[in-house]
């Protein structure tokens, strides 16, 4: 696994046809691996988020850099969100043609092959001693200098990336500092047992090429997804029964503490509330799928439609929730393209990526996507108060969907 001057190296020199800033680009592309230094009570701290694994590729661990891509398209152009994609990028294809050189399983345990053919299993042995040794020495030929450690020293930085922790980043115990005291090149060259400098040039170098080829390949799968019609679909209430496992809960919980006058009105705040969303609030969140509503996914998806999940929940009150989302709705047969979860804003969310139509049950974010000019359609009982589109039935809403676009369509043509 490439570690963090490796990641660096590759940075800058894909940088040379970019111009970007250095600074922030290589804290960039060091950034992803933050999670490790993120305090466990502190948010999140989950290497599935930072890395993007797509969990529905099952042979092995799969940085979705597609993912990001598309998701952050428009931010490419701040050198750490484009730090970051050459992250992802460089790690999937190490993953994928370098590790396998140095690392094999034997009788079920992972090892190390060394210069000379042995193999050694001790992980620490290489993690600290052999992994430093080639990093100090990329950080000489790559000139690789210290980084800032604390926001304030760093003109111009912006970052809104929902699976980063910025804690694990910045301060004494982050990732920047732990890079400036530990792989900053020292008075006396280490020859490494495992690795061969030149050998790791070329491969550089190699990564290099690769990431070219992805970007532009990348490119051209944003300019084919800006072609399809794009769905959001909320997940609690809409696509999930979450109000039936929350009033299945709190009734067991009232149960378990009769204390709790079950006819008070308890709002977001109450310390009653919130002891009883930290004991359920992981097994509320994985309802079963609405009536209808795993089969009308698929036929949208087969229409052609991009179809993408949406959802608020915070991810720092959960445990590796994407990860058990994606597990969940694949055991449930509900198929989609694309999983969006712990974004600040649904309304902003939905109006910087270009959808077009939004499934929700909710009339504050139907009222939000009128207003970003997304279509919504309201699902749940009738509102005799709305006027707009709207249904119980999910088994309904691609006949919907299908008479917004030709309406839109009518429209366009009058224009």
């Amino acid at each position: 696994m490439p570690s963090a001057r490796i990641h660096e190296a590759i940075a800058r020199k894909i940088n040379k046809d970019y111009k970007m800033d250095d600074v922030l680009l290589r804290i960039g592309t060091v950034s992803p691996d933050s999670w490790r230094n993120v305090e466990t009570n502190s948010g999140v701290k989950d290497k599935y988020l930072t890395h993007f694994w797509d969990f529905r590729i099952k042979n092995k661990q799969a940085n979705n850099y597609e993912e990001f891509y598309l998701k952050y398209y428009r931010e490419l152009k701040n050198p750490f969100y484009f730090g970051y994609l050459i992250h992802l990028i460089t790690d999937q294809y190490w993953k994928t043609y370098i590790d396998l050189k140095y690392f094999v399983v034997e009788d079920g345990v992972s090892k190390i092959r060394l210069k000379d053919g042995t193999l050694r299993e001790d992980k620490d042995w290489y993690s600290y001693y052999e992994d430093l040794k080639i990093q100090k020495l990329l950080c000489k030929i790559y000139d690789l200098g210290k980084l800032p450690t604390e926001v304030k020293s760093i003109p111009n930085f912006k970052c809104e990336i929902d699976e980063l922790n910025l804690n694990g980043l910045f301060g004494s115990n982050g990732t920047l500092s732990y890079i400036n005291n530990n792989l900053m090149p020292g008075e006396n060259e280490e020859k490494s047992e495992v690795f061969d400098i030149n050998d790791f040039v070329k491969y550089i170098d190699d990564t290099v090429e690769f990431i070219k080829k992805e970007l532009i390949r990348l490119e051209q799968i944003k300019i084919e997804d800006d072609k399809r019609v794009k769905i959001a679909v909320d997940i609690d209430d809409t696509l999930l029964c979450t109000k039936e496992l929350e009033e299945y809960y709190w009734n067991i919980f009232l149960m378990d503490n009769p204390d709790i006058n079950p006819a008070e009105e308890y709002t977001w705040g109450n310390p009653t509330l919130a002891r009883f969303w930290a004991e359920y609030r992981e097994k509320i969140a994985f309802g079963k799928p609405k009536q209808d509503a795993p089969e009308t996914l698929n036929k949208l998806l087969s229409m052609g439609y991009r179809i993408d999940l949406l959802s608020a929940r915070p991810l720092e009150k959960y445990a590796s929730l994407k990860k058990k989302m994606v597990e969940h709705f694949e055991n449930a047969n509900i198929n989609y393209d694309y999983m969006n979860l712990g974004f600040y804003s649904k309304k902003e969310f939905l109006n910087k990526h270009d959808y077009d139509i939004l499934i929700d049950n909710d009339m504050k974010y139907i009222e939000e996507a009128e207003s970003v000019g997304v279509i919504p359609i309201l699902y749940g009982s009738y509102n005799p108060n709305y006027t707009g589109y709207q249904t119980s039935n999910w088994s309904e809403i691609p006949t919907i969907i299908e008479g917004i676009l030709i309406e839109k369509k009518q429209l366009n043509i009058k224009k």
